[in-house]
């Protein structure tokens, strides 16, 4: 028995730790997997980190936005709970300080085509870095005369053409025609951390960043009989070719080690760049313009920004002039005092027009468009009404 044991010993069939390394670093992949796969250069015979990532038994159907934001429509009325991946790419108000409003202006050229993923960007940089250390140890396993490590290459590099082939998708068309008789478009996100993003945008630009599906996945190889036999053999190709890089020799294993230690490095700082940088947004114009007053300068340093959610919706009220938004996405509590205070915020909004006017952006050195919006002591407010409303209904 012991002679039996003996027998598959290292010298003839090795399980080397290098094989393990083929399949580590699903944390830096799958971040950047669904967004690498709209790629036509996913097609690429090249070395995945952890290809186990793409072979799944069911596959996203769409692309992952924020869940924890509320996207309300301004004067249409429109909610949503989430924040689509394109949006969230475009604005990254989860980058935000707390309680901070920020206003933008967003306008789409038509002579651009739809946001896409980069061509030459930061995942195209990737695959090639996949395909050329695939010609490489290719190479370098005919020069050193080692078969397994050359079957180990060809079986890892056609899994990352498999791979891709199988999970390459498109998004579905998404080109809402406007409508002269809807409401301007405008809207309103609300953060977690209390901060706001006021987005002024027509009506099919709002649909399509915000409230429709415009993300949705359609797969060149459709859900079914395919698709599962295309995972098998790609489990197959995952299975060889980690038993041939076993059992090949130490000069390929090292260059294999090397490899794949090198791609989870790349790979885990490509997923942690901004989502922006993966794509083409040059359709989507965004300005910022530079919001003005708001809070009584008497007793704070600073007249603009505001300390408190309080003071955050407030801004973010008299830069829009409506509360109708904030009853339709639940943004505020649904108490008496509450009730009352946005009553009085749309008074307190109303009450003088908004001043734009151009002003120099010392950080850019240009123009940059300016809204003075009315004062109003909303924190105070709001504390006379809880107060009175306490007086009301004594415990």
């Amino acid at each position: 028995m012991l002679d039996f044991i003996k027998s598959f010993s290292r010298d003839n069939f090795q399980l080397d730790i290098v094989g393990f390394l083929a399949i580590l670093g699903e944390g830096s992949l799958e971040p950047i997997a669904q967004v690498a796969t709209l790629s036509h250069f996913v097609y690429l015979p090249r070395l995945l980190p952890a290809p186990q990532v793409f072979i799944r038994p069911s596959r996203p159907e769409k692309l992952e936005g924020v869940s924890t934001v509320k996207v309300v429509g301004i004067e249409s009325g429109n909610t949503a709970t989430e924040i689509h991946h394109v949006a969230h790419a475009l604005h990254r108000g989860d980058k935000l300080p707390h309680n901070s409003v920020k206003l933008v202006r967003v306008r789409e050229k038509d002579e651009l085509p739809r946001p896409s993923v980069r061509t030459l960007g930061p995942l195209t940089a990737l695959a090639l870095l996949g395909f050329s250390m695939s010609a490489a140890l290719f190479g370098l396993s005919i020069y050193y005369n080692d078969g397994m490590a050359l079957l180990a290459t060809i079986f890892l590099s056609l899994l990352g053409t498999l791979t891709g082939w199988s999970n390459k998708w498109h998004p579905t068309p998404n080109a809402p025609k406007p409508d002269p008789n809807s409401p301007p478009g405008n809207v309103v996100i609300r953060y977690p951390q209390g901060a706001f993003i006021v987005v002024l945008c027509d009506e099919r630009t709002a649909r399509y960043l915000y409230f429709n599906p415009s993300e949705k996945c359609v797969y060149t190889i459709s859900s079914g009989p395919t698709y599962r036999l295309l995972s098998l053999v790609g489990t197959l190709l995952l299975m060889g070719g980690v038993i041939c890089l076993a059992n090949s020799g130490i000069e390929l294993q090292s260059g294999f080690a090397a490899s794949y230690m090198l791609l989870n490095i790349f790979y885990w700082i490509v997923a942690a760049l901004p989502p922006a940088r993966h794509w083409d947004l040059s359709r989507l114009e965004v300005s910022e313009i530079n919001v003005q007053g708001g809070f009584p300068t008497e007793g704070r340093d600073d007249a603009t920004t505001p300390t408190t959610y309080t003071e955050a919706l407030w801004k973010a009220i008299a830069i829009t002039g409506f509360t109708g938004w904030v009853k339709e996405g639940v943004l505020a509590p649904k108490t008496p005092a509450w009730e009352e205070w946005l009553i009085e915020a749309k008074e307190a909004a109303n009450r003088e027009k908004i001043e734009r006017s151009p002003a120099f952006n010392s950080n850019t050195g240009n123009q940059m468009e300016t809204w003075s919006i009315p004062s109003w002591d909303a924190k105070g407010a709001l504390g006379n009404l809880l107060q009175t409303e306490k007086k009301a209904n004594p415990v």
